[in-house]
């Protein structure tokens, strides 16, 4: 599946609405929403540049950061 560019930029506009939501709690008050955000991009087959452009650098590097954190274990 792929988008076009005006879905890609969109996905960009809300990712922005919740980074200016969040303040300087950005991106980790959003994380669960850039998580959804980043499974989107996935099920749509974006690129990882594509991802990074609606993702923006400070969200795509911390969905990259715990994506790939060890799970905590119980």
């Amino acid at each position: 599946m792929r988008t076009d560019p005006q879905g890609i930029n969109l996905l960009t506009r809300l990712r922005e609405e919740w980074q200016e939501d969040a303040g300087e709690e950005y991106p980790n008050d959003v994380l669960p929403e850039l998580l959804v955000l980043h499974d989107v991009c996935k099920a749509l087959d974006l690129n990882i540049f594509q991802e990074r452009d609606v993702l923006g650098t400070e969200g795509f590097q911390a969905v990259r950061e715990h994506i790939n954190s060890p799970a905590d274990v119980v």
